[in-house]
């Protein structure tokens, strides 16, 4: 399979779990596990704004260090924002090469101001060997 001809829409996921900013972390910790997903985008606070990201590993990272105590921690305290995003026809190839250049395991999909998907090293994994 060649990943320079397949594109991030072929591969993407298009069920997208989104949050605001002022959720509650350990809500949205929550809803990551009982969603099954490892990451949530956060919705933008107008037309102007960027939408961002949540994941696993930043609540994590937010609940071992919070040196306040207490559950009142919000996504914005833990999200990145804004969130790295690609257009749905890049290629799988420079979608990749884009992810390691950064040091990011999934993009957001977006086709002008639309969320389209999301797309993870998991999802290309998994396109990339689904024919062994």
């Amino acid at each position: 399979m060649n990943a320079q001809e397949i594109k991030v829409r072929d591969v993407m996921n298009r069920d997208i779990k989104t949050i605001t900013k002022v959720t509650q972390l350990m809500t949205a910790a929550k809803i990551m596990r009982d969603q099954g997903v490892s990451s949530l985008v956060i919705e933008p606070d107008d037309e102007m704004d960027a939408y961002g990201i949540v994941t696993r590993k930043d609540i994590v990272d937010a609940l071992v260090e919070n040196i306040m105590g207490g559950d009142s921690q919000l996504v914005e305290d833990a999200m990145t924002k804004p969130a790295i995003s690609i257009h749905p026809d890049l290629s799988v190839y420079n979608c990749h090469h884009l992810m390691r250049m950064v040091g990011v395991r999934r993009l957001l999909v977006i086709d002008g101001t639309t969320l389209m998907g999301i797309i993870s090293n998991s999802d290309i994994f998994n396109k990339m060997v689904e024919d062994i």
